[in-house]
């Protein structure tokens, strides 16, 4: 194998790994603002790198990245792109059709836009597992490195939530190029317990879809929900080292113990 990279390698490469490898790793992602102090590409660019990182750790082969996720409530911010909650539930069943058709069994999707994107990506893993016996685990930040998550943070209660601690920490030791710390800021509005955004929060709490006009207003008009203040590339380091060891034991987890019987392997038309 060539390159841990799907699309950087030859046919031939893909057929050879087929025979002695059967999971792939797909990154999912966004292109939505991230305050003043993030890249647009954020959620696109950790899935990307976890997904590289991963690969590169366990010689596991990476499918391209997809950039684009559903993410209208930020479209009230110059830049965001989103797409319908139906084209991204075909773009995942179509990619993941594809790599299954030609024999993947164990398809591991990292998404990178934070439980945003979880609904159309289920509808897909489980329109798709039910069809083909393909193993498609999804891969959340939210909650597959929520205990290291928890045990990093600064913030106080409501700290956590978009563009924030966590997620800028993060950006700051993967890509400390593309941000700009000097802008960092904090945001905490006070709502009622039912609509805490922080997941590291217990409690009630009901579910709740923003909305590209009220959004703007929570976010104070300068896209953060939670606090930056407290971020450092160091945390970014201890949470990204954390979630790579997560992610290694997943993958040693597909490859010895789940078994995969495909049935179904239909080319996307």
């Amino acid at each position: 194998m060539r390159s841990i990279w799907l699309q950087e390698n030859k046919w031939k490469d893909i057929e050879t790994y087929l025979q002695k490898k059967k999971t792939i790793i797909v990154p999912f992602g966004s292109v939505e603002q991230h305050s003043a102090h993030l890249p647009l590409g954020t959620d696109s660019f950790v899935a990307k790198r976890l997904a590289e990182d991963a690969g590169k750790l366990t010689n596991t082969l990476v499918a391209p990245q997809s950039w684009v996720g559903w993410a209208p409530h930020h479209m009230a911010y110059p830049g965001t792109i989103t797409l319908r909650p139906e084209t991204l539930t075909a773009l995942v069943e179509d990619i993941c059709q594809s790599l299954i058709y030609h024999g993947f069994e164990k398809i591991i999707i990292i998404n990178g836009h934070r439980e945003a994107n979880l609904p159309p990506i289920k509808i897909a893993t489980a329109r798709l597992r039910n069809t083909t016996g393909a193993f498609l685990p999804i891969v959340d930040p939210f909650y597959f490195n929520f205990e290291k998550g928890k045990e990093l943070r600064q913030s106080e209660p409501g700290g956590i939530g978009h563009a924030e601690e966590m997620e800028s920490s993060h950006m700051f030791f993967l890509y400390p190029e593309l941000c700009d710390p000097s802008k960092v800021a904090k945001n905490i509005p006070e709502k009622h317990r039912f609509f805490q955004h922080d997941p590291f929060v217990e409690g009630d709490r009901i579910l709740n879809s923003s909305d590209v006009y009220t959004y703007k207003e929570d976010t104070k008009g300068i896209g953060i929900m939670g606090d930056a203040t407290d971020a450092s590339s160091l945390i970014g380091e201890q949470y990204h080292k954390k979630f790579l060891e997560n992610l290694v034991e997943l993958i040693d987890y597909c490859e010895n113990e789940v078994i995969v019987n495909l049935r179904n392997r239909n080319i996307p038309l």
